[in-house]
């Protein structure tokens, strides 16, 4: 239930600060995700939050935007991460997040969802979390349409918790040695913009936020008795994720850096080419296991898949981390290469990766392949709904009940069957 509240937060934030949910994408890359996550995890540090819990996931969206979630779960849009060169700059977008939460504001809304009814909440999950994938409208208008959505529980964050995060972000600036100049750079360059938490095109009668300008003012108040650090390291791996994410989504191909032309080239049809370049790059970085991981892809897109599953094999054992698990689980499984241990890891990551319903496809085929097929029709159902194709899903979990071992596999038909229940209850509402 938590996860799936997780995906209900995630798509009421899109909805309320003027998001387009229609057609939501995330980037997934481990090393772009891994880089930010490792920055925000000294900010958690300072702000006394687990760091374990610390997630950051990048949306496909060219709006200069930044929010949280809470649960330590940060999202940051391409078209800000693009703007934002520098890696102190994007350490203060992240401190800023960090405080909305290690202050407690997302957790009224948390509270709001989990204290409605339990109907509600279902009527939630049955209705909101299809539109990150699908952008359903009508899944949308049932949902919303329920009668017991306040929106005032949705707006975004009053103008004294937007101060109240900035000036935590301040502190814990300071705690790590960055000058909070570096967050007055980010106000400076985006004057015009609702940058952190926000969106440009917010109605006048529910923006909350207080000008960048007001912001800055606040923010010069500050005694900050440190210079910017200069972590070499942190700003190398931002600047060479942030030139990773440009390949990965821009077409003009005006790369100086090999990795970077590597990438584009894969995008661009040239695999041979770009196969080239990441072999003479892990040539001389032999330890450098995204050169690897990238290479991997690569060869598994172009269908070189015992080269592939031999890569990944290497990268998995030295790097475990669950995009790179599951592309290992999923190169094995289109090789017909020990689909039990690929299933293993998938069970495992379907409890980590709340956002990816391509787990639930992998382990569909997985279970297949092993002529397991009530398992796996159960979880295509749970793709199809989370993707919100409801009808789809309880044909599906209707298949897998009539094909389940009712001695070996109880586990899975009580799951099918909560399932069928949870759907048919809503979609009769």
């Amino acid at each position: 239930m938590l996860i799936l509240l997780k995906k209900i937060i995630l798509v009421i934030f899109l909805l309320f600060n003027n998001i387009d949910c229609h057609g939501v994408q995330l980037i997934r890359d481990t090393e772009i995700e891994e880089t930010l996550t490792e920055m925000v995890h000294e900010v958690f540090k300072v702000a006394g939050i687990k760091e374990k819990t610390a997630k950051v996931f990048v949306i496909n969206s060219k709006e200069v935007n930044a929010f949280t979630i809470g649960s330590g779960y940060i999202f940051i849009n391409s078209g800000l991460l693009l703007k934002v060169s520098d890696s102190s700059q994007m350490m203060g977008i992240l401190a800023h997040e960090t405080a909305h939460i290690a202050a407690g504001h997302i957790n009224r809304l948390m509270s709001a969802i989990q204290t409605r009814s339990t109907n509600m909440v279902n009527a939630m999950i049955v209705g909101l979390i299809g539109t990150i994938a699908t952008g359903s409208e009508a899944a949308l208008a049932a949902a919303l349409g329920y009668g017991m959505v306040d929106e005032r529980l949705f707006l975004r964050y009053s103008r004294g918790e937007e101060f109240a995060a900035d000036a935590l972000a301040a502190k814990y600036l300071n705690q790590m040695g960055y000058d909070v100049n570096c967050m007055i750079q980010v106000f400076n360059m985006f004057q015009d913009l609702e940058v952190i938490n926000g969106g440009e095109h917010i109605p006048n009668y529910i923006k909350s936020h207080p000008t960048p300008q007001e912001r800055i003012i606040a923010l010069k108040r500050f005694n900050s008795n440190v210079t910017r650090k200069n972590n070499d390291e942190i700003d190398k791996k931002y600047k060479r994720a942030v030139l990773k994410l440009k390949a990965c989504i821009n077409d003009s191909n005006t790369f100086r850096d090999e990795y970077s032309k590597a990438i584009w080239l894969h995008r661009h049809g040239k695999t041979n080419l770009a196969i080239e370049l990441l072999n003479k790059l892990i040539k001389n970085n032999p330890d450098d296991l995204f050169y690897k991981e990238t290479l991997a892809q690569c060869l598994y897109e172009s269908g070189k898949l015992s080269e592939a599953t031999r890569l990944y094999k290497q990268i998995y054992k030295k790097h475990p981390s669950p995009l790179i698990n599951i592309s290992y689980a999923e190169v094995m499984i289109e090789s017909n290469h020990q689909i039990d241990i690929a299933i293993g890891i998938l069970e495992k990551e379907k409890y980590n990766d709340c956002l990816d319903e391509h787990i639930y496809y992998l382990l569909s085929k997985a279970y297949g392949k092993k002529n397991r097929i009530g398992v796996s029709n159960l979880m295509l159902a749970q793709k199809y709904m989370l993707l919100g194709q409801y009808n789809k899903s309880l044909e599906l979990l209707s298949y897998s009940l009539k094909q389940l071992d009712q001695k070996t596999e109880l586990s899975y038909i009580k799951k099918a069957k909560y399932l069928k229940e949870l759907i048919q209850r809503n979609l009769n509402n």
